[in-house]
């Protein structure tokens, strides 16, 4: 960089130009509210849209459970309505045996109706 290009430049440290593509990642970490569960997928919502047949990292944790990392592809996504965010849709591509169980666990405790108070 010329010496005059930099007099205006204020960062601190020395950066390099970069000749060619040099490819970078970056990871967003974000709590999404789950809609619905099965051991097939999940619905989530979510602020920003995924790209659908993006393969992602996510972590599974119900209600201070332990909480289980499982690999998910995002299969379909739509606005969730009135400028509130994204519903995605996702399938589990690895859904280890503990995980599975907590998601059993889960649907379980939903679909049993509470016990009927005796009167």
């Amino acid at each position: 960089m010329p010496f005059k290009d930099r007099l205006g430049d204020r960062r601190g440290e020395l950066r390099f130009e970069i000749i060619g593509h040099l490819w970078g990642a970056l990871e967003h970490v974000e709590s999404l509210l789950l809609r619905d569960v099965g051991r097939g997928g999940a619905l989530v919502e979510s602020r920003v849209p995924l790209a659908p047949d993006s393969v992602h990292a996510m972590l599974l944790r119900f209600d201070g459970d332990a909480s289980h990392e499982v690999k998910v592809r995002v299969r379909h996504v739509r606005p969730a309505g009135a400028g509130e965010g994204y519903l995605v849709g996702m399938e589990f591509i690895e859904l280890a045996t503990p995980a599975a169980d907590q998601i059993d666990r889960y649907v379980a405790a939903t679909l049993d109706p509470a016990p009927a108070a005796e009167a």
